[in-house]
């Protein structure tokens, strides 16, 4: 008897200091576990993490898939969106690559995110714009030499980055696909361009701890309600930013980005007539529930760029969530797959 009390009270007890001490070592905890599982995945995908020196002395960073065959499927270059940085994503697109085993496969790492982080939080050199951004790019590919055609992929902020590139090297592009493009103003709904010229940055891609996380997985990037995840992995990929990035660090990002957009609110009206002439065929994917990105006017597109060439594919996702558990990238892998491989 005495015996099972003791149990008890030590069971009470242990309970007790579980709940006083979850808030400091769940996410730890979650955090630990989301970085086991991100490396699981992108060495299951076959993604290794590379780095090159730029000519003008920076480290451009990326993740690399090669095939390891002779093969003459075109390289594939993917660009991530703002806020993702290259191991998140090559995460999301597990599923692509399966569908294309022999293919090299090659995702960017954008400059201020996740091994590029500007220490010094100035984001003046190279700059937020998408001319910048693209310039970037283009040193980037250059380096690694490639300067004949591939098939360029980009994600949100990456979709505006990866249709400058096309147009301003259309010989370099064999196929361009673009995943829920984010051309703000243009294509961007009317309840996101309020936030954003609001600058109320903390309610966007800037969110700061997990209230805000899940504000901004849930409002914006179309997480249901049934499928969000356990609190101790929200609280440790709040955590897994809070370790790559420094305090208000996105808050000055989109700062910046917010001083250099207004020579883009104009970027698809502005170069109608070099979109027009790609020949390049171009997938756009859009989301029917996307908050970001109305997918009314992502359908709109087709009117923009060569309408022979253009093919739109809408999905019933968000931003980047879609239902049951699963997203954008997931649901959109096969036509991606078919798409590439036409």
């Amino acid at each position: 008897m005495t015996s099972t009390v003791t149990l008890i009270l030590a069971v009470i007890v242990l309970a007790g200091l579980l709940r006083i001490t979850s808030p400091f070592y769940l996410p730890s905890l979650g955090k630990t576990l989301v970085k086991i599982d991100m490396s699981r995945q992108l060495s299951k995908s076959k993604l290794q993490e590379k780095s090159v020196s730029l000519d003008n002395g920076r480290t451009a960073w990326y993740l690399e898939r090669d095939d390891k065959q002779n093969t003459n499927e075109k390289p594939l270059v993917i660009v991530p969106g703002l806020g993702v940085y290259m191991r998140l994503l090559g995460v999301q697109f597990g599923d692509l690559i399966k569908l294309i085993p022999n293919r090299r496969g090659i995702i960017f790492e954008l400059p201020y995110h996740g091994k590029r982080v500007a220490i010094d939080q100035d984001f003046v050199e190279p700059g937020c714009s998408i001319d910048a951004l693209t310039a970037c790019l283009e040193r980037f590919l250059l380096k690694l030499g490639l300067t004949e055609s591939f098939d360029l992929m980009g994600y949100s902020l990456g979709g505006s980055i990866a249709t400058n590139y096309a147009i301003r090297n259309p010989n370099n592009i064999n196929q361009l696909i673009l995943l829920a493009p984010y051309f703000y103003n243009e294509v961007t709904s009317e309840t996101y361009n309020a936030t954003y010229e609001s600058k109320n940055w903390g309610s966007l891609a800037a969110w700061d701890g997990q209230e805000e996380l899940e504000h901004w997985f849930h409002d914006w990037l179309g997480m249901e309600k049934a499928d969000r995840f356990p609190g101790f992995i929200m609280s440790g990929l709040a955590a897994l930013r809070s370790e790559l990035y420094p305090e208000n660090y996105w808050t000055k990002f989109y700062d910046q980005v917010y001083l250099e957009s207004s020579s883009t609110k104009l970027f698809l009206k502005n170069n109608k007539a070099k979109l027009g002439l790609l020949s390049s065929p171009v997938l756009v994917v859009a989301g029917t529930t996307d908050k970001i990105c109305d997918y009314n006017k992502q359908n709109d597109l087709e009117n923009i760029f060569n309408s022979d060439s253009c093919m739109i594919k809408n999905f019933e996702t968000g931003h980047w969530f879609a239902p049951k558990g699963q997203t954008l990238f997931e649901v959109a892998a096969e036509d991606v797959a078919k798409f590439l491989h036409s």
